[in-house]
């Protein structure tokens, strides 16, 4: 029995504190309730001399004041339905008479609209303070939404104790309350916007950071390649007398040695080329697997001419896998290849002036294009990933930075082989072109 009487006595405990829970506030706040005409005497011996319609409208905001303090205090978050149900006896007969008085005052204090007053607006009745039902309607409101109006008839009624809980469940603390908490979420939604920001921020420079560094690489490579583009141009200006290998066809110099072939030797080289596929078997296996071998065999004709002048000196010249058929006594022409600045050039066609055929030797040819539009090429590739990357520099972004840097290679590497290709195919057809031109000329 003992055992259970902690038990017993929780619940008493636990029924009690809801029978008080139930009765809601303290029922002697009743009796400090103001009846109806009371009111309107306390606003009148206040208010006496306000602007018309000011004291009938402070006496309506004052009864729906203390009507809607009394729903709150009874009737709780559930409204009027639990008030009718949990309020007391009091307390409804309070509520019902601060309504029937209000009514009266809408009912019969509601002022007429006043002439002078009409075509006005709200703030212009206000800041006139003669328009009578303007300011019934503002003082009614104040009363009951302005803090300070709510806290002076908690003062004016009720002793201490229950001062601060009649505020508590007014309409100007609930709307007071409402506007903290709107305030707070403001400033809640301004700090995760700082944070935002903040983070944004630092996350913009992180990635500027990247594009930098990553800018730095591209620019040292750029530089470097802008420098030597410059050094190649300028030893070109320096050495006039030196033959150099040409990067336009505008630069191209052709001109011809003409005469009679003393001799022709022609030799022919065979290259053999083994390769051998040692198989890796393991020990434990079974099979086995006899290794493959590739044999590989490649010829070479080698031609050397010696051809007397038309001015008589003597010239030999030797080409590897010439496409020419030519005898002793055979008139030939043998084309030359250069740059228009030292006027040299080395051998890169012969005409059969007999039989006018034309043989171009095509790896001479093309080893007189110069390689500078590697570095053309590879300039402007690069010149394209560091806009990109300069942009995301600027910007904070980490956008244009890989995109741009897989355009330039790309873009490197078309133009590299563009321009190359298209500047031997254009040698080619020049040497050809000369090479005919001598023909007809012959």
């Amino acid at each position: 029995m003992s055992s259970r009487m902690p038990v017993v006595l929780s619940l008493l405990l636990f029924l009690a504190v809801g029978q008080a829970w139930a009765a809601g506030p303290d029922q002697a706040s009743l009796r400090y309730y103001p009846a109806a005409g009371q009111v309107r005497v306390d606003v009148e011996a206040a208010y006496h001399g306000s602007p018309p319609g000011e004291i009938d409208g402070r006496t309506a905001g004052r009864y729906l004041l203390l009507a809607g303090v009394l729903e709150a205090s009874w009737g709780g978050k559930y409204g009027p339905k639990s008030f009718e149900h949990r309020a007391p006896a009091r307390a409804r007969q309070l509520r019902d008479g601060y309504l029937q008085a209000y009514a009266a005052v809408r009912g019969g204090h509601w002022p007429a609209a006043q002439p002078e007053c009409v075509g006005r607006t709200i703030d212009e009745q206000v800041a006139k303070r003669i328009c009578a039902r303007v300011n019934f309607m503002e003082a009614e409101n104040r009363q009951q939404h302005d803090f300070a109006e709510v806290s002076q008839v908690a003062e004016r009624y009720f002793p201490a104790k229950y001062q601060d809980d009649f505020v508590a469940h007014s309409l100007a603390k609930s709307l007071a309350d409402a506007r903290t908490r709107a305030l707070q979420e403001q400033e809640a939604r301004q700090r995760a916007a700082d944070a935002s920001r903040a983070l944004a921020q630092k996350e913009a420079m992180a990635r500027r950071l990247v594009a930098g560094g990553l800018l730095v690489l591209l620019l040292v490579p750029l530089t470097i390649l802008a420098l030597l583009i410059w050094r190649a141009r300028s030893y070109r200006r320096r050495n006039a007398t030196t033959l150099t290998r040409i990067t336009s066809i505008d630069d191209l110099h052709l001109f011809a040695t003409s005469g009679r072939l003393m001799d022709v030797q022609r030799h022919t080289r065979t290259h053999v080329t083994t390769t051998t596929d040692n198989v890796y078997v393991h020990p434990d296996s079974y099979q086995s697997r006899t290794p493959s071998t590739t044999t590989t065999v490649s010829t070479t004709d080698h031609l050397t001419l010696f051809v007397r002048t038309d001015d008589g000196r003597e010239l030999q010249e030797s080409f590897v896998d010439l496409p020419l058929a030519v005898r002793s006594g055979n008139r030939v022409a043998i084309v030359y290849g250069g740059d228009t600045r030292s006027r040299l050039g080395v051998a890169v066609a012969v005409v059969n002036m007999d039989t006018r055929d034309v043989a171009v030797d095509t790896l001479r040819a093309r080893g007189i294009a110069s390689r500078f539009s590697l570095l053309r090429a590879a300039f402007w590739g690069l010149a394209v990933a560091a806009a990109g990357t300069a942009v995301d520099l600027a910007f904070g972004m980490f956008v244009f930075a890989l995109p741009t840097l897989a355009v330039g290679f790309m873009l490197a590497m078309l133009l590299a082989f563009a321009w190359q290709r298209s500047l031997w195919a254009n040698i080619r057809g020049q040497i050809q072109i000369y090479a005919k031109g001598l023909i007809a000329a012959n």
